[in-house]
């Protein structure tokens, strides 16, 4: 059987080839008229710069801001694509594909799959989080082959009940685990998503799954991984 793939529909893989350069040139275009314009306000930031661009004028200047709007647009759509998750399914495994990454899933591995919110999770037949990235595709069609194919779909987390708030007090979590919970949560209150993802990686290899619910990070534990991992 074919791998079925879920992701961008082709209109909008179409949308997003097109619309951020059109944006950019037009934008681009009439960006020294924009300036003037916001220089009537009474208060704005990087003034100078603003400034700058309101000064400048002719055929010339906005034709080399449209390719530049048009070169902005172009890695925008770049960048929409390479944080967009593609997955793709068939009779015996599910494959991802995200960023620079992309891993397979065997059918027999899994014991669930799920969407937790906007994303897609896998859960391994140790109740350990295999995966679990923000998926932007359509959910009742994915669910359906998921479903259609064998594969262990639930409609919600099958391990809701198991999550508890972390508390940095609780001596049942080891150490190391507590290091990387207190890194996470530093990253984000930063808004550093991509380290904040990493140390999301970092604890699932260790056994630990986590939510994050009004700013509050969420743990479900693995104490029999947890335990193998941290005694190797």
């Amino acid at each position: 059987m074919r791998d079925i793939e879920f992701g961008l529909t082709r209109n909008e893989k179409y949308a997003v080839y097109l619309v951020p350069p059109i944006l950019g040139a037009v934008v681009g275009w009439y960006l020294p008229v924009l300036a003037r314009w916001i220089l009537k306000l009474p208060w704005l930031p990087y003034q100078g710069v603003i400034e700058k661009i309101a000064s400048y004028s002719g055929m010339t200047a906005s034709v080399i801001l449209c390719i530049v709007g048009i070169i902005a647009g172009i890695a925008l759509s770049q960048f929409i694509f390479y944080e967009t998750l593609r997955v793709f399914i068939n009779d015996d495994s599910v494959t991802v594909k995200i960023r620079d990454t992309k891993d397979n899933f065997r059918k027999e591995d899994l014991q669930s799959i799920y969407l937790d919110g906007k994303s897609l999770v896998f859960v391994g037949q140790q109740e350990n989080e295999m995966f679990n990235e923000k998926y932007d595709g359509n959910k009742k069609k994915i669910a359906k082959i998921f479903l259609s194919l064998g594969y262990p779909w639930f409609d919600s987390d099958p391990y809701q009940a198991a999550y508890r708030r972390w508390d940095e007090n609780n001596h049942q979590i080891p150490a190391a685990v507590h290091a990387l919970l207190r890194a996470r949560k530093g990253c984000l209150e930063n808004n550093q998503e991509t380290m904040a993802r990493q140390l999301r990686l970092d604890l699932a290899g260790l056994g630990v799954a986590v939510k994050d619910r009004n700013d509050k990070q969420y743990v479900r534990l693995d104490q029999s991984t947890i335990d193998q991992k941290l005694n190797q």
